[in-house]
């Protein structure tokens, strides 16, 4: 009988994330770039801020007219916000965050005392476990925000027996992703198994997977990242300790990805853009 034996590795200061994650969902309409650099400030930097506070420093566009496009099915949205954000009504930009906007945000917010090292370059389900694995030894709190084509994903409510059969032997059948846009999802860890390894996924709507949470093979994870046949690109941040980008650093150069920013479709434009 093979084996069937499969090992769980959460990795470091997801737990605390979950806690935030579970309080401050769903993601405000445009911002879930700014939801996750909201949860870690407030998770290890002891912060008490909102998700528009993080929206404003990294310079988040909102769009001129909101609409329910990019809302996944069954979410009605959430529009309580407590700043006033830059709008824009060009319809050749995209509303959300700039990756280089999230990086501003978390030095600026956390006096410095935090970066998010941003990873892009050549996605490979190698990769993606290489990455993980090695940031999973780090002594340290850290967050792991990708930045996602969704149509390349699983479908979030994938059934046991799908995401089993994928551990257990590799097996790739899974029902059509629910929605398709460029999204910030949170890594937590994974899953192995004899067949293949799932990423531990969390999203910013408790409508997607359970409770916001899913589970996503590395391969997929790695095409959401690589988002082929589109003009954009997707990358991560990883939210660390200041004196820990080095080691991020030099981590992402040993796995065959570099230290870069990369164009999501949303320009970073400190200055905001009028709508």
């Amino acid at each position: 009988m093979p084996d069937l034996s499969f090992t769980g590795t959460l990795l470091p200061g997801a737990r605390a994330i979950l806690q935030e994650h579970q309080r401050e969902m769903p993601q405000k309409n445009e911002l879930c770039g700014a939801f996750w650099v909201t949860l870690a400030l407030r998770a290890f930097a002891g912060a008490s801020l909102e998700q528009d506070h993080v929206g404003l420093a990294a310079s988040s566009l909102l769009s001129a007219v909101q609409t329910a496009d990019s809302l996944p099915p069954g979410h009605p949205g959430r529009d309580d916000y407590v700043l006033e954000l830059p709008r824009t009504d060009d319809p050749d930009i995209d509303s959300g965050t700039a990756s280089e906007g999230l990086m501003v945000a978390t030095s600026r917010l956390s006096d410095g005392r935090f970066a998010a090292v941003p990873v892009s370059g050549d996605w490979s389900a190698a990769r993606v476990s290489a990455l993980l694995t090695g940031l999973a030894a780090l002594d340290c709190d850290l967050l792991v925000i990708a930045n996602s084509a969704t149509r390349a994903l699983w479908n979030s409510h994938a059934s046991p027996a799908d995401l089993l059969g994928y551990l257990a032997d590799g097996d790739a059948a899974s029902p059509p992703v629910e929605w398709d846009v460029g999204h910030f999802i949170g890594v937590l860890g994974w899953i192995d198994g004899p067949g293949g390894s799932l990423a531990i996924c969390a999203d910013t709507y408790p409508t997607i997977g359970q409770a916001g949470i899913h589970y996503q093979p590395f391969d997929a994870m790695a095409a959401s990242l690589r988002r082929d046949h589109s003009e954009f690109f997707g990358g991560m941040l990883v939210f660390v300790p200041t004196d820990r980008v080095d080691d991020v650093t030099a981590l992402v150069s040993t796995v065959g990805l570099e230290a870069i920013l990369w164009d999501n479709g949303t320009p970073y434009r400190p200055e905001g853009v009028a709508g």
